[in-house]
């Protein structure tokens, strides 16, 4: 994450223990900027952690049939339909013929899975709260026991506070003082709980891989 460029390019080089500046104004303009980017900061690194281990893993059944945990969840939470075999191997009707092979194979019916989900949190996902991480981590078969009741209060808050910022007018949040050193804060608090997090999806990752 560039979040040292970033307090580089809009925070003060020094903050001011009363969290008073010279030039309030622009400081609360630059201050909300930094929480917006950083934002958008951590739910990438959120996006592109689960999408490269449901891409390990289906890599790992296209190239050698290993199923792995993420295989079990990426079906089991894919939110498509697990119906029985069809009467017939090739589809009577025309109209039926697209959809016939992921009735009929597991190969199909998992890339499925996998183009769906990937499709879910690149074009879908709009967020870090609870319930994002929930539709981003669960599929893949992340411990959720990682993400405790502080951690994701955290995510939630700091949603809101991003939510409060890009999706209202800009002028009553600069009327207002932001304190720059709060934001910094936020953020470090955030990066030092995703240590734990890093650590499972790096186990998530080894455990989709096929054996060697």
């Amino acid at each position: 994450m560039r979040v040292r460029e970033l307090k580089r390019m809009l925070l003060p080089s020094k903050f001011d223990p009363t969290g008073s500046y010279k030039d309030p104004l622009r400081v609360t303009t630059r201050a909300l900027s930094f929480r917006v980017l950083t934002h958008a900061e951590v739910e990438t690194y959120f996006e592109d952690r689960v999408l490269e281990v449901a891409a390990t893993a289906l890599d790992a059944w296209e190239t050698n049939k290993f199923v792995s945990v993420v295989t079990f969840h990426l079906i089991g939470f894919g939110g498509r339909s697990t119906d029985r075999p069809p009467e017939t191997l090739h589809a009577i009707e025309q109209n039926k013929l697209k959809e016939w092979p992921s009735k009929t194979s597991i190969d199909d019916r998992f890339s499925k899975c996998v183009s769906e989900f990937h499709k879910r949190i690149k074009f879908e996902n709009h967020g870090v709260k609870e319930r994002n991480i929930m539709e981003m981590f669960v599929p893949i078969g992340f411990y959720m026991g990682r993400c405790d009741p502080i951690f994701l209060q955290t995510m939630n808050n700091f949603g809101e506070a991003r939510g409060a910022v890009a999706h209202t007018s800009g002028k009553g949040h600069v009327q207002k003082a932001v304190d720059p050193k709060d934001e910094y804060t936020t953020l470090q608090k955030i990066i030092a709980s995703l240590e734990t997090i890093d650590a499972e999806f790096d186990r998530l990752l080894r455990a989709s891989k096929a054996p060697k």
